[in-house]
């Protein structure tokens, strides 16, 4: 209820009061008060008569970005999350191809041990809802960075920490 009186103060001309009074008409959202008729606003003790058609059209305006932040946020994280896998399976595949030799000893199950580590942890990243979604972006975001920062003729031994620190991160948002 706290969430949607935040988002109702949004609407120009709508106080701490009006928003009790159209929580207690039952509209709580932007979609419902957009949707609500001009009559039933017009019973609404304190809501100038003049402002009804501007609400109406501010918070039409508000739900239709809401909803459009929310699917564009999901879907564009889940192709981040794309890009970001593919991006640490390359990483994977140039770093076996280089140091073919070393892996075969601790450095390679250190190795396959952190990528399947991260990759797991980027399986579990919640992207449904606001909180989860901003935490898997800047997770997401610090472990492109990193990965991407890491330079061609980098040692088998910052690849690690790369990976190390990547999955750290990935970690830190799925808790």
């Amino acid at each position: 209820m706290e969430q949607a009186a935040e988002d109702l103060r949004k609407l120009k001309g709508i106080g701490n009061m009006l928003v009790k009074r159209l929580q207690e008409a039952g509209l709580d959202s932007f979609a419902k008060v957009a949707l609500a008729g001009e009559e039933d606003l017009k019973k609404i003790k304190g809501l100038n008569p003049n402002n009804i058609s501007s609400i109406k059209t501010q918070a039409q305006q508000l739900a239709q970005s809401d909803q459009s932040e929310t699917v564009t946020g999901i879907e564009g994280l889940e192709k981040r999350l794309g890009e970001v896998k593919l991006k640490v399976q390359t990483l994977a595949e140039t770093t076996r191809e280089r140091f073919q030799e070393e892996l075969a000893g601790k450095w390679g199950k250190k190795l396959s041990c952190d990528l399947g580590r991260i990759e797991e942890t980027l399986n579990l990243l919640n992207l449904d809802g606001k909180r989860g979604s901003k935490r898997a972006g800047k997770a997401l975001s610090k472990v492109d960075k990193r990965v991407a920062g890491l330079k061609e003729d980098a040692s088998l031994k910052k690849v690690h920490k790369t990976l190390k620190r990547a999955r750290k991160a990935v970690e830190k948002a799925v808790k």
